[in-house]
């Protein structure tokens, strides 16, 4: 608030001697009045006598009244005068008591002090000065100097003040000095002068303001300011100011850490504009809009910034509208500016790890689903068309095992590049994981480009792959699912790709397949058979047949094979081809072997009390169970617990056991053959196991496929590989039995290779085991000739 202008104070505040002065010049003016019609009278009275009589008598008796005629005329004349003037003065004071109160009203209620100073002394103060200078009442300032007041510091811009009211004649502008109170104490003061009367006399009238508190509250506000500039400046962050309307801003604070040294700090809004990534503009320009017109009540903004060398530097502003005009249009504007390049590069760490292969640095699967799904979503309005290939690599897995997975992963990489590159740019390629890749293909048009695609994909994948100083050679099995056509939805699209792409692994590999409504029937009763297989064992649905195995040279039953069986209750009986690679994949051979193994061995304990005589069973043990973690249940311990002899149980494996056999396979293996229990190997000649393998895993039994059994009557070569085969075995010790004797003559063939033993329905399918204990109740022996 600035100080109460005096104005007024040359018209009140002039006492009784201003009363005197009035009286004076009433007088002055009478009396000038008088004498100027006194001698006008003189000059002006005998001219206008003789003008007026011309007779002497009569001009004499003129002359004798004109001093009376005089006096009349005067005297109304001065009473007219007086009366008037005495009439304008009582005016004049009347208005001069009411300005004196109200200027002691105004005096009085003034919040700044006022001083009247004449000579150099006071004369004059209000209740404000009084208080302001540590004076119990006014009465105690007057007839104190002026100067007593002032310190030494301040006398300069006291006399420059002086200087200023004898040039201006008027208020002087307003200075800042110090002054000292009745006390001792130095204030802080505002003072401002104009020259003004009392009692008649020049003098000056002095307006005063204390404003210790002001400078206090800048002193705490400049120390705050100060802790914020220090506080602002340790998190490195800028501020700005900018003036909306000349289109100016001003950087400050650790501005330096934020840009950089060379930071120009000040210039127009256009050149800030121009800094902004052109990708960001329009972004940046509406949410500083929406801040100005009042609708935000806070700008906030993340947007990245041209530095003096050319690269880009994400940062975050933050700001508030501090200023505007009566119609609410912003004037002013003020803010922070924050390096996020960390940040941003953090969570742009944090996004590929979640949304890109580390290896292949393609969309993974997230990425790919998310991606798939809103296009899905964009084509449910536009009506088009889209094809996923779902990739699966053929061999992948044997060059991992064969080079390492070091020339795995350079594989890897090196086939998502050629995917990329049979695509277009609109297309979509990702890595699913593993060995697994999906393609999506937008805007399909026809189905010649997604044939043309798949063909380019296949001959691509078939070219040999540098793998460091190893060559290594895969191909594409290409499963395809068409949108809308076979599904709507992401994950049902690539369920139904993947079961093509299975399609396409059955059928030789190397190619692609469609998607069928088959493949999906096949793949519900695949998913139903895996979950009905979970319960089938507690509900008693799975048995157990068994197949005698006939010395073929006496033929006697000395041996019978365990056959799983399942019962269904809708699908009826269920093959076991069909459900245990099922069993397989969903962890659940493990129980379902061990539960085989106890009742197989049960049983032929069984058989041994019944005949008074060894009877081994042969128990099918699949590559799964050996490499399973849970163990085989201890069937050894099981052996002993219940004191069944370990030589009358043989295990048969296949010949994936021997070609993938690690460390712990070789070592059951070993446990079970110094146990007792003898290794059939099963299927043999229909793999790659080479005659090594018989004697490294001590093999007792080595089980012809039935394959070239049934075949070797009409087939010579199948009947060459079975002699063949049973010359060998005997060569390095071991015996040999005939799966799939159907016929007499395959059993006259055998028999004349000097086979061992034999197995098949020419002698007795699988029998439940009540059925197959009352054949041996019968007869332990069956006709061979």
């Amino acid at each position: 608030m600035s100080l109460i202008p005096p104005i007024a104070i040359g018209v009140g505040t002039m006492g009784r001697k201003g009363y005197q002065f009035s009286s004076q010049r009433i007088a002055g003016i009478t009396a000038g009045i008088y004498f100027i019609v006194g001698i006008l009278w003189i000059l002006l009275s005998d001219r206008a006598a003789l003008l007026l009589v011309t007779d002497v008598q009569r001009l004499t008796t003129l002359q004798h009244y004109k001093g009376w005629i005089f006096v009349a005329l005067t005297t109304v004349l001065l009473h007219g005068i007086v009366t008037r003037l005495l009439r304008s003065v009582q005016q004049v004071n009347k208005r001069l008591v009411i300005s004196e109160e109200r200027f002691r009203l105004l005096s009085e209620a003034s919040p700044d002090g006022m001083l009247v100073a004449r000579d150099g002394c006071l004369v004059y103060a209000n209740p404000a000065a009084a208080g302001l200078l540590g004076a119990d009442s006014p009465k105690t300032l007057v007839g104190r100097k002026t100067v007593d007041f002032i310190t030494p510091e301040s006398l300069d811009a006291v006399m420059e003040v002086r200087s200023q009211l004898v040039e201006l004649g008027q208020k002087t502008p307003l200075h800042e000095i110090q002054m000292r109170r009745l006390d001792g104490m130095l204030i802080p003061v505002q003072v401002t002068c104009v020259k003004s009367v009392w009692e008649g006399e020049p003098a000056v009238q002095l307006m005063l303001r204390d404003i210790s508190e002001i400078r206090q509250a800048e002193k705490k506000l400049r120390r705050l300011s100060e802790r914020l500039q220090l506080a602002i400046e340790g998190t490195g962050e800028g501020i700005w100011d900018w003036d909306i309307g000349r289109n100016e801003y001003t950087l400050s604070g650790g501005i330096s850490h934020v840009l950089s040294k060379d930071a120009v700090l000040q210039g127009k809004g256009s050149d800030w504009t121009s800094l902004i990534h052109p990708d960001d503009r329009v972004r940046v320009s509406k949410e500083f809009k929406s801040t100005l017109s009042g609708s935000s009540p806070m700008f906030g903004c993340e947007y990245r910034l041209r530095m003096h060398d050319g690269n880009w530097k994400w940062v975050w502003v933050r700001g508030v509208v501090v200023d505007r005009d009566p119609d609410g249009k912003a004037l002013m504007a003020t803010g922070t500016l924050t390096d996020i390049s960390v940040r941003k590069d953090s969570d742009e760490m944090v996004w590929r790890h979640a949304n890109l292969d580390a290896l292949t640095t393609l969309p993974n699967r997230r990425l790919f689903l998310e991606r798939l799904d809103l296009e899905l979503q964009k084509n449910r309005r536009t009506a088009n068309r889209l094809a996923l290939l779902f990739i699966d690599l053929d061999g992948f897995k044997q060059v991992n095992d064969m080079f390492g997975h070091d020339a795995g992963d350079l594989l890897l990489m090196e086939a998502g590049r050629r995917l990329k590159g049979g695509t277009r740019n609109t297309d979509l390629v990702a890595r699913l994981g593993g060995d697994e890749f999906a393609v999506m293909l937008t805007e399909l048009h026809d189905s010649d480009h997604l044939e043309i695609v798949c063909q380019h994909i296949l001959a691509s994948l078939a070219e040999p792959f540098q793998l460091s100083h190893e060559i290594g050679y895969v191909t594409g099995s290409i499963g395809i699912s068409m949108s809308p056509l076979d599904a709507l939805g992401a994950e049902e699209l690539i369920r139904k790709a993947d079961q093509a792409m299975y399609a396409a692994k059955r059928a030789g590999k190397n190619q692609f397949r469609y998607f069928t409504q088959e493949m999906d029937q096949r793949a519900h009763l695949r998913l139903q058979i895996s979950n009905d297989l979970r319960y089938a064992m507690r509900n008693r649905q799975l048995s157990i047949y068994y197949q005698p195995v006939v010395d073929l040279s006496d033929g006697r039953i000395v041996k019978a094979e365990a056959l799983l069986r399942w019962f269904h209750p809708t699908l009826g009986s269920i093959e076991p081809a069909s459900f245990v690679p099922i069993a397989e994949e969903s962890g659940l051979i493990q129980p379902i072997g061990n539960w085989v193994f106890r009742e197989a061995a049960q049983y032929g304990q069984r058989c041994c009390d019944q005949l008074h005589m060894p009877f081994q069973i042969s128990i099918n043990k699949s590559p799964v169970q050996f490499m399973s973690a849970e163990g085989d249940g201890d069937w050894l311990a099981y052996l002993t617990v219940h004191g069944i002899p370990a030589n009358l149980i043989a295990i048969e494996i296949t010949e994936g056991v021997l070609l993938q056999a690690a460390s712990t396979v070789t070592d059951m293996l070993h446990a079970y053959r110094k146990a007792g229990i003898q290794m059939a190997l099963d299927d043999f000649g229909t793999g790659y196991a080479s005659l090594s393998y018989l004697q490294k895993f001590q093999i007792d039994l080595v089980k012809i496929d039935q394959s070239f059994v049934q075949n070797m009557t009409v087939d010579p070569s199948s009947r060459t590989i079975a002699e063949t085969i049973i010359v060998m075995a005997h060569k390095l010790g071991k015996r040999v039995v005939a799966e799939g004797i159907e016929t007499k003559d395959q059993l006259q063939c055998l028999m004349a290779a000097g086979c061992d033993y034999g197995q098949g329905y020419l002698f007795s399918g699988p029998l439940p085991a009540e059925d197959f204990t009352r054949m041996l109740a019968r007869s332990s022996c069956v006709r061979i000739h």
